[in-house]
């Protein structure tokens, strides 16, 4: 087998597995891959002596405002911001936005 033999034949198997992996049967695939969906509503950081006072009936004051916008996130990253609203008697959130690549990449610093 030549040289440029050699080369057709990898550069074929390179396209057929770049096909391959590009396929809707694989995208198919990837869809149905479960994520954890979470929504953070604040953080607030206390001081151990407050923690162990914690029981029943404490309120736990955040740093944001009630009506302030909530993090959405996938697997612990955050794709998207919404609001709290009640659907049908229980808790919810709606989408206001889906936060960029660059916001995703900020957030993670």
């Amino acid at each position: 087998m030549t040289e440029q033999t050699q080369e057709v034949e990898q550069q074929a198997i390179e396209q057929e597995i770049s096909t391959k992996e590009h396929s809707p049967s694989n995208l198919e695939s990837l869809m149905h891959i479960p994520l954890e969906v979470s929504v953070e509503l604040a953080r607030v950081k206390l001081p151990l002596h407050s923690v162990v006072r914690i029981g029943r009936g404490t309120v736990l004051q955040m740093g944001k405002e009630a009506d302030s916008q909530v993090d959405i996130m996938a697997n612990g990253s955050i794709f998207a911001r919404g609001e709290v609203v009640k659907a049908n008697g229980k808790l919810g959130v709606r989408i206001t936005n889906i936060v960029t690549p660059e916001e995703r990449i900020r957030a993670l610093s």
